[in-house]
């Protein structure tokens, strides 16, 4: 009996250490067995030397940690989101408990279960084994957005559901690119204080954790911005190797050749010496976050491209200087490679400025010879349909084509002002080297709704007419994933439908009032830069006071301050147009496009070989092409201005 008394304390112990569940480890430590399913190390275990500012980040969010909430504003290509990941799946493991990640949409959760979640899960050996597979017959295993484990479950959220942030209840959240979401959920409310309502039944514990990240947007309504800033502000900071003093990489003291080779090094700001590319990694990686803010009510950190592993110094040199006075471009720029908001100009420009510039030399309805791109945008009215043909050249530089206003009735479809579209979609422009084209691209504005299905009837039979919506906000792209409208002009199904495009017009307001206000050769200047505006004589006071009839203005929204477009004039539809005009140029591939294409699309659309080149916006081309050519047959001996109205007779 004495020996079974004994040996008791010794089985209970083992059936304990068996029962009970493993202690929790930090975050960190466990997502050193995490097989990292995409990047640079896809396939392998998380290793922390790639980002070595990780650690600090998901341990302020570990089960030990006295902190419920903590921020991170990204730039991208960071690692952070997949440490979000790791952070809920060492949760999953070692902690079991209700898990929910949101995403900003359907498309973002679908890509994050199929791309990162589902391989991270199957190339794991302990999550594997532990979290449910998924089974389509059995309603205890987990699903593409539902994953369960024994104690507790992982769901993916759209934060574009009230649905979604209303009715569950969680213990440890992740908020993906909030600066996605939007202000104000079906009239609901804040979506990210809907998601903090998910964790009011442990407040009383203080077990609850939220995870916030995201690359940042506008500045003044980003909401990573706002949390990083309510924070205790964690910059990662580097000991200069040249005098030993701590400092944070910054932009301004990184520097490089406008040309490649770049030769990007970094110029301490301590003592001026100089930091090579080769000696980053090893500073980095013996760095640490200091914060800025000691009266924050939070973590927050700050990470960005200049501080990842991921890429180098030379790629953000070729970044800064492709983006470039391409006002889009270098938002784009300061959010995903800085890290940081950005402030886009809004205060219209001069409308009589912009009527001293115009060049007489430009001809109205004639292409000019940069302009590869033809488009048009189309903007509809209750009493006719105003219109406005762009020319784009490879550098961005526009020109005004024609502005035209077709007066009729647009509810009926068969009308006028249909008719008059439909002349101007079958119409053959001359261009500056006697072709004529059609234009590449016609975007309609199907968005109010008074219009939308004449709009949707219209360019059914018309492969290069593209009805449109536009988009308010900050986070859309000039042209996204269309939507499809089975409806007709009677409110009938059919079979055929057409296709919906959202344009996100805000962004694109902001590039184009960039571009009115940069100086050209009319003002003095060598060359007209990229994204210049070109505008004809033939254009009157009335076109400049239309595409000038707006301004950004900060305005109050459910207590926070946000940017939006208000009217400046009554009259706003050339702007609108040139705007559409604008997405249907990045549709066509605007912003992507090689120097090969281009030349190309020259050489296919008659240029001469000596302009058929990539660097179609060099001053020498400008020279060679300067005055436009009409059509002329042998002995014809007759003006450009005869020649082009003959031409246009033939042409209607």
């Amino acid at each position: 009996m004495k020996g079974l008394a004994k040996a008791l304390p010794i089985i209970a112990g083992t059936l304990a250490a068996i029962i009970a569940p493993p202690p929790p480890l930090v975050p960190s430590v466990w997502a050193q067995q995490l097989v990292v399913p995409d990047g640079p190390r896809a396939g392998t275990k998380w290793d922390p030397s790639l980002t070595p500012y990780v650690p600090e980040i998901i341990d302020a969010m570990g089960p030990d940690s006295p902190h419920n909430i903590a921020a991170v504003r990204k730039s991208a290509q960071t690692g952070v989101s997949v440490a979000a990941m790791a952070l809920c799946l060492s949760y999953a493991d070692r902690a079991p408990c209700r898990i929910g990640f949101v995403l900003p949409g359907q498309d973002a959760i679908n890509e994050f279960s199929r791309e990162k979640l589902g391989p991270a899960i199957e190339a794991t050996p302990v999550l594997k084994k532990k979290i449910r597979p998924q089974t389509s017959r059995s309603a205890q295993g987990s699903t593409g957005t539902y994953k369960r484990f024994p104690g507790g479950s992982l769901l993916l959220l759209n934060a574009n559901s009230a649905a979604d942030l209303r009715q569950k209840t969680l213990k440890i959240g992740v908020a993906d690119e909030i600066d996605e979401w939007e202000d104000d959920l079906n009239g609901q409310g804040d979506p990210f204080e809907l998601l903090k309502g998910r964790f009011t039944s442990h407040h009383a514990t203080g077990e609850w954790r939220l995870l916030a990240l995201s690359t940042p947007t506008e500045d003044g309504e980003s909401k990573i911005d706002e949390l990083f800033e309510e924070g205790d502000q964690r910059f990662w900071h580097v000991d200069c190797p040249q005098c030993g003093t701590s400092i944070r990489l910054q932009f301004e003291h990184l520097k490089f050749n406008r040309r490649p080779p770049y030769q990007a090094h970094y110029v301490a700001q301590c003592c001026g010496g100089v930091i090579e590319h080769h000696e980053k990694a090893a500073l980095v990686r013996e760095g640490r976050f200091v914060a800025a803010n000691s009266e924050g009510l939070y973590p927050s950190f700050h990470v960005d491209a200049l501080t990842s592993l991921v890429t180098t110094w030379d790629m953000i040199a070729e970044g800064w200087w492709t983006a470039h006075g391409d006002e889009r471009k270098v938002k784009a720029f300061f959010n995903t490679v800085l890290g940081l908001a950005y402030r886009m100009r809004g205060d219209a420009p001069d409308h009589e400025r912009l009527m001293e510039r115009r060049d007489r030399d430009l001809v109205e309805n004639v292409v000019p010879p940069r302009g590869l791109l033809l488009v048009c945008g189309a903007d509809v009215q209750h009493s006719g349909i105003w219109a406005e043909v762009v020319a784009f050249a490879p550098d961005r530089q526009s020109w005004c084509v024609a502005a035209r206003w077709l007066e009729g009735d647009t509810a009926d479809p068969n009308g006028a002002a249909w008719q008059q579209l439909a002349a101007l979609y079958d119409e053959r422009f001359l261009d500056a080297f006697g072709q004529d084209r059609q234009i590449d691209a016609l975007a309609v504005d199907a968005g109010d709704g008074q219009r939308m299905n004449q709009a949707l009837a219209f360019v059914r039979s018309r492969a290069r007419a593209y009805a449109t919506k536009g988009m308010a906000g900050w986070t859309h792209p000039a042209i996204g994933s269309p939507s499809r409208v089975d409806i007709n002009l009677r409110g009938k199904r059919i079979r055929r439908g057409a296709s919906l495009w959202p344009i996100g017009t805000w962004p694109l307001k902001a590039e184009f009032y960039s571009n009115l206000r940069k100086p050209g050769i009319a003002a003095g200047q060598e060359v007209d830069p990229a994204g210049y505006c070109h505008f004809g004589g033939f254009l009157g006071e009335n076109y400049f006071k239309q595409i000038t009839a707006e301004y950004l203005a900060d305005v109050k929204f459910r207590g926070r301050t946000r940017r939006e477009w208000r009217p400046l004039r009554e009259d706003n539809h050339l702007l609108d147009c040139r705007i559409m005009a604008m997405a249907m140029a990045e549709y066509l591939g605007l912003s992507r496009m090689t120097p090969e294409r281009w030349a190309q699309l020259a050489a296919s659309r008659g240029v001469p070989a000596e302009l058929a080149d990539p660097d179609l916006f060099a001053p020498e081309a400008v020279k060679l092409a300067a005055k436009p050519q009409a059509p002329k047959t042998a002995g014809d001996s007759s003006s450009f201005e005869e020649r082009r109205n003959k031409w246009r007779k033939r042409s209607q």
